[in-house]
């Protein structure tokens, strides 16, 4: 069987040479094991942060994967956002772009994430390989993220598409959906990338107006750290091409894992982070099919390694083989936040499980949702046409159709109605 293109970036990033033969996962964790080895000892002789986190721990007690969980301690957002700066491995001459990321926290930090050139150079050959799976030479790419400064993730999959022969239009994050579908109605676009409520939007009103009917697109890329299903459900009927889903952070150098041609989990950058699945209360680390929290540690990181650093976001290693025939393992699609979901009996409610359901409804464009109490769940709706009107019935008749549907039933769970949202939010 042949290599993946995921398989040939590694090799080519871990310089494997065994001529002939091809990459093994043993390999890839031998590799993955001597780099975890290398960053604690940079971290500890470069960063104020890891010396004194990791000063009882030395890179020879780290003899497998075993010891290094049981040994090495998480890093948490917290710390990232009381003492970013302490993180630093090199000086600030060296830093060729700093992103600044809003927290939900009551302490007013922010998490300041810094990268160096060589940091940007390696998301960029992670986007330029991972692309491969959804373009091809010539193809024109409409970029509907942040572009406008240098180094950010537009700028940054403008590099990594010009690389493989692209022409690469970066318009920012979407403002009006009729706009974009003009530009796609007149231009030559083959694959559009960007947020998943921004594209589904996109797709919705599409479907609303037949003057969009002869758009022809070859493939979608959706890139966020959540992208319900029932989203790329309406999106690839809308547009009817194949839609990839994208994984990524900005704290793992916003790359963290892409879907190949068969669409079915994350297959992961596994030259640059090596990723766990942790229970989120005791910290142990799961077995594939296990549900838990994304754990992942930097292999190649200059600017501001993370070692074991906890993400917040739910998933699973999935279990099996994919088609590709890739001997990469693959994670399942992110549920949502662990830090956004109430337990009511014996089922997690997350935006997630509200997303999967809300986003069926024909007339929505969007909507939000917030917790009352312990068993009330506030919707507020945007719809598309004002004349087909989105009610209590429809949207409650809407969620019994999901696992919450007993609860709901059983008056446990009580959706309340707000009425229509003022505007949609803009993501940036």
């Amino acid at each position: 069987m042949g290599r993946t293109y995921h398989e040939r970036w590694i090799e080519a990033c871990i310089d494997y040479d065994s001529v002939g033969e091809r990459l093994t996962l043993d390999d890839i964790r031998n590799y993955q094991l001597r780099k975890i080895r290398e960053t604690i000892d940079y971290v500890k002789e470069n960063s104020n942060f890891y010396r004194e986190k990791l000063k009882s721990i030395s890179s020879y007690d780290i003899k497998n994967f075993d010891d290094f969980a049981m040994k090495v301690p998480f890093t948490f957002s917290e710390e990232l956002c009381n003492r970013p700066q302490d993180f630093l491995c090199v000086s600030q001459h060296m830093i060729s772009r700093i992103v600044t990321l809003k927290t939900s926290g009551t302490s007013g930090d922010s998490k300041r994430v810094f990268f160096t050139e060589n940091d940007l150079e390696r998301t960029i050959d992670f986007f330029h390989n991972g692309m491969k799976y959804l373009v091809s030479k010539g193809d024109n790419v409409l970029i509907l993220m942040p572009g406008d400064y240098y180094g950010s993730i537009g700028d940054l999959l403008k590099k990594g598409l010009k690389r493989l022969g692209c022409n690469a239009i970066i318009l920012g994050p979407v403002e009006d959906s009729l706009e974009v579908l003009d530009i796609l109605n007149q231009d030559d676009i083959d694959c559009i990338v960007g947020i998943p409520v921004q594209i589904y939007q996109i797709a919705r009103f599409k479907t609303s107006n037949k003057k969009y009917n002869g758009i022809k697109l070859k493939s979608i890329l959706m890139s966020a750290d959540y992208v319900p299903k029932s989203i790329v459900n309406v999106v690839e009927k809308s547009f009817n091409c194949k839609v990839f889903n994208h994984y990524g952070m900005t704290e793992m150098g916003f790359g963290g894992g892409v879907e190949c041609e068969y669409t079915s989990g994350y297959h992961l950058r596994e030259a640059d982070i090596y990723f766990e699945i942790i229970n989120p209360i005791s910290g142990e680390v799961l077995s594939p099919g296990n549900e838990g929290e994304i754990v992942f540690t930097t292999l190649t990181r200059e600017g501001m390694p993370l070692i074991r650093y906890r993400t917040g976001d739910m998933a699973k290693f999935k279990t099996g083989s994919c088609k590709c025939s890739s001997i990469l393992p693959r994670m399942d699609y992110v549920k949502g936040r662990i830090l956004e979901m109430i337990r009511i009996e014996d089922v997690d409610i997350s935006i997630g499980i509200l997303d999967e359901a809300m986003f069926t409804i024909e007339n929505l464009l969007d909507y939000k949702a917030r917790f009352k109490n312990d068993n009330i769940i506030q919707i507020w709706t945007k719809f598309i046409d004002s004349e087909i009107s989105i009610n209590q019935q429809i949207i409650e008749e809407t969620l019994k159709k999901s696992i919450l549907g007993n609860l709901i039933r059983d008056g446990k769970l009580i959706i309340e109605y707000v009425g229509e949202m003022k505007d949609t939010e803009i993501s940036t």
